[in-house]
């Protein structure tokens, strides 16, 4: 009986989890969500972000972001995360990508926990934090990893990217942004 009542609460869990989540897809506007954490010089300045934050998602100043939506303990986004590293480092080298900034967005995780994940992983591009899941839940609820890529229209950003689960290659991935543009 314990048994039975076991698998019915991990199933009802997994049912309400799968109806709830409903990410933003390509169209959508994207939400002015508040970014918080701890960024270095050189972030703020790629970023073009200015002060001690928190910041809006408008105030950063690109034609287009990605944002890759993970969680300390996924364990696909650490199996991903060296791939990921990959891809930023193609992204900043890409010429036609020069008006593409990336960063992280942690779902569910502290300072503490990010800052972990940017020393285990050598992370290199602007992780934030959301430790309520607040901005998970503005997103639509992703699982993760769940990459956006957002255009800017006038001062606000739209959705034209929104793939969940791990990517081929940094190549591949690359070139579907590239495609974006």
């Amino acid at each position: 009986m314990r048994k039975i009542c076991f698998v019915l609460i991990i199933l009802s869990l997994f049912l309400s989890s799968v109806t709830y989540a409903n990410p933003l897809q390509p169209g959508d506007s994207f939400p002015d969500i508040k970014l918080e954490g701890k960024l270095s010089a050189e972030h703020e300045k790629y970023l073009g972000l200015s002060g001690a934050g928190p910041w809006n998602i408008q105030d950063i100043n690109a034609d287009y972001i990605i944002i890759e939506v993970y969680s300390m303990y996924c364990p696909h986004c650490q199996k991903e995360a060296p791939a990921v590293n990959s891809f930023c480092n193609l992204l900043n080298k890409s010429e036609k990508c020069a008006d593409v900034k990336f960063f992280g967005l942690a779902a569910g995780n502290s300072e503490f926990e990010v800052d972990f994940y940017r020393k285990k992983f050598s992370v290199e591009f602007p992780l934030f934090t959301d430790t309520d899941l607040d901005l998970h839940s503005d997103l639509g609820a992703p699982g993760t990893p769940h990459f956006f890529m957002l255009k800017k229209e006038g001062k606000k950003f739209k959705v034209i990217l929104s793939h969940a689960g791990p990517f081929e290659s940094a190549e591949k991935f690359l070139k579907a942004i590239k495609d974006k543009l």
